[in-house]
């Protein structure tokens, strides 16, 4: 091969790596932040609406931001706090588990999963999530309540009844 010949080719795929760097600049990129805008807005509307209490349109809402998005922990958490606002503590533990494996230090996302656990009745796995957030926040009141009522209802299960001396 020909040093013309090995300089032709080097520009050629120069040239096609610059069109490439170039149609991603132009096109791609503009797409990308498009969608990612959109999502922003679709996530301020979807928290709006949980706020108002609509939460089946909180859902639907949400269920319109593709995944992999830069806040998809936050939509994760607000579908699984929908879902256990409309009492689908299957669906919730579902959701706040994605929202878990995304943000493992988020003491909402923790709260939440130990509420959804507490209302399916697991209360050993609500007790965790409630001393991960303990662990995280220490002056958590919350936490420390659900906690306290937890640690009666675990001694009064396990306390037996007095007979009756009449």
């Amino acid at each position: 091969m020909t040093n013309k010949l090995k300089i032709i080719l080097i520009s050629g795929v120069g040239a096609l790596l610059i069109l490439s760097l170039a149609l991603w600049f132009l096109v791609l990129q503009p797409n990308q932040q498009k969608e990612a805008k959109q999502a922003e807005e679709l996530l301020a509307s979807g928290i709006k609406l949980f706020n108002q209490k609509k939460f089946n349109e909180t859902l639907d809402t949400l269920a319109r931001i593709p995944s992999g998005n830069a806040e998809e922990a936050q939509v994760r958490y607000y579908q699984g706090s929908a879902f256990m606002m409309l009492k689908d503590y299957e669906s919730a533990v579902d959701y706040l588990g994605q929202a878990h494996r995304l943000n493992s230090q988020d003491t909402r996302i923790l709260f939440a999963l130990g509420v959804a656990y507490f209302k399916l009745g697991k209360l050993k796995l609500s007790k965790s999530y409630f001393a991960s957030v303990l662990e995280i926040d220490p002056g958590n009141k919350d936490a420390r309540g659900l906690m306290d009522i937890m640690a009666k209802l675990e001694r009064s299960s396990t306390t037996k009844p007095e007979p009756n001396n009449n």
